[in-house]
């Protein structure tokens, strides 16, 4: 209420006290009261006035809130921010997935209870006492479960605003996809190297083969009479057998792989293919088989033909690791937009050693074979757009996971 309203209503308070008459001091008394109610009219439309900025401001600063809680969420990099006291006051979803430490756990506790120091590349503590210019460091993580993951790590030094907002913040992404598909796209080039120059190799040396191969058997025809000799003559026909077969197979790998994908349904493959395992004559007889499939139909645009001879592949080598007997598991299941189809066995399994070369080309472990079986089932599966991987324990056992897009 202003200074002359004041004055105003003093004044005309004491004019209705001094009136002559209760006429005149009515009229005095009428004017005060018009006064203020005016006053009041005018201080309840500046409440309302005020209330209703306030409730803009909160609704605007409420919605502020909610983007950058949905943000957090929802971005695909982990964000902590620790302050100058060394706590960790931010903490999103992401950064939990990465590091496999929960947010209740670690959120506004300190930093050194969690982790070393330097355990991001750099001190925290000189960080947060001297300021931090701009930072980019990687970091590898073995998770519980055995697994390294890579992870790239920007860190900067917020110094503006009030003493409570400054300290470090971290902006982590997990690189383990990205490098392993560098890794994939390197070693793509070396083995597109490798098949050009076996092709050219191959080409080469199948017409010496053939003029080997005739003349030996034209030996064969002559020392008729000389069975030690034909029998010589036969090994070396026979040599060149293999060899025709060999070149053959290398000059299949060296070309690219061709599909005719259509939108199939996976479930009927998955059970035709335990079937055969049940009635074919190469499975030994004491393997067992288990099925786990979706019960909703899987479509999927693949060459169903390549598709299963990549699963009879692999159920080929799982027959060769029991040789005394075990268990194979199907398993077909779909995972947000793919489909994971899993072949798993209980025999001898791989050595670690050996995981880095099971896909490479002319590499095996067994004594008779090329080593071009599950490169060629790699080959295939990426023509897909897949991926396959193999996790093996000696002993124990292996399993090859394929994951294949779904029918968008």
């Amino acid at each position: 209420m202003s200074d002359s309203l004041i004055e105003q209503l003093q004044q005309t308070a004491e004019k209705a006290v001094n009136s002559e008459s209760i006429a005149e001091g009515m009229q005095h008394l009428a004017k005060a009261f018009s006064l203020f109610s005016q006053e009041a009219a005018r201080l309840k439309q500046s409440y309302e006035k005020l209330q209703e900025d306030f409730q803009s401001v909160n609704k605007e600063l409420s919605s502020v809130t909610l983007y950058l809680e949905t943000f957090l969420k929802n971005i695909s990099q982990g964000i902590i921010f620790v302050n100058k006291q060394k706590i960790i006051t931010l903490y999103n979803e992401a950064a939990q997935k990465i590091l496999k430490i929960n947010k209740e756990d670690i959120l506004f506790k300190s930093f050194n209870h969690f982790f070393p120091d330097d355990f991001f590349g750099f001190s925290i503590s000189n960080a947060l006492n001297f300021g931090l210019s701009q930072k980019e460091t990687y970091l590898t993580l073995t998770t519980q479960d055995k697994e390294k993951i890579e992870i790239e790590i920007f860190a900067n030094f917020v110094h503006q605003g009030p003493p409570d907002t400054q300290g470090i913040i971290l902006l982590l992404r997990d690189v383990t996809e990205v490098q392993q598909l560098q890794l994939i796209a390197n070693r793509n080039d070396r083995l597109k190297e490798l098949g050009e120059m076996a092709a050219a190799v191959a080409h080469e040396i199948r017409n010496p083969i053939g003029g080997i191969r005739g003349y030996a058997t034209l030996l064969y025809r002559d020392l008729e009479k000389y069975p030690e000799m034909q029998e010589m003559a036969t090994h070396i026909i026979n040599g060149t057998k293999s060899l025709e077969k060999l070149v053959t197979t290398i000059l299949h790998y060296s070309r690219p792989v061709s599909i005719s994908p259509k939108t199939e349904n996976m479930v009927p493959l998955i059970k035709k293919l335990a079937k055969h395992i049940k009635v074919d004559p190469n499975c030994p007889e004491n393997i067992s088989v288990d099925l786990h499939i979706s019960s909703d139909p899987l479509l999927a645009p693949i060459d169903a033909d390549a598709i299963y001879g990549v699963l009879l592949n692999l159920v080929m080598n799982a027959y060769q690791s029991m040789a005394s007997g075990g268990k194979i598991v199907l398993s077909l299941m779909k995972r947000d937009l793919s489909c994971v189809l899993t072949v798993s066995d209980t025999g001898k399994g791989i050595e670690t050693k050996d995981f880095d070369k099971i896909f490479s080309p002319f590499f095996t472990t067994k004594k008779k074979g090329n080593g071009l079986g599950l490169s060629e089932v790699q080959k295939i599966i990426h023509a897909h757009n897949g991926k396959i991987d193999v996790h093996s324990q000696l002993g124990k056992g292996t399993t090859f996971t394929i994951i294949l897009p779904l029918r968008r």
